[in-house]
């Protein structure tokens, strides 16, 4: 078995319609093996473009053989202009292509 990667999109645009400027932070909440390959918790931070985009590349928490099962990424995004951060816990799932982080997010952020 082996872990696959996932590169999650997103566009962020401010109330205006501008697209906004700002990062998302990514932090893996457990441990995860699979086989002889070991994944330490770490943070990935990914800036957004210009247009507002995100394209960051993220291990899926899903493959088969992954231990723990329950691992999750805490995602963290800190939009300039924006009241607070939003912090939401995603499973990025296994397969193939890009996925939009819209489709992962939680309606709620955490406390929401």
């Amino acid at each position: 078995m082996a872990f696959s990667e996932r590169v999650v999109t997103h566009t962020f645009q401010n109330a205006d319609g501008t697209s906004a400027s700002g990062s998302v932070e990514f932090t893996l909440t457990k441990r995860m093996t699979n086989g002889a390959t070991t994944i330490v918790p770490a943070s990935i931070t990914a800036a957004l473009d210009s247009e507002g985009k995100l394209s960051q590349g993220l291990t899926a928490n899903d493959d088969a053989g992954t231990l723990p099962a329950d691992s999750q990424w805490r995602t963290d995004f800190r939009i300039q202009g924006a009241t607070e951060t939003e912090t939401f816990y995603i499973v990025v799932p296994s397969g193939s292509g890009t996925i939009d982080l819209g489709a992962l997010l939680p309606e709620q952020p955490l406390g929401g």
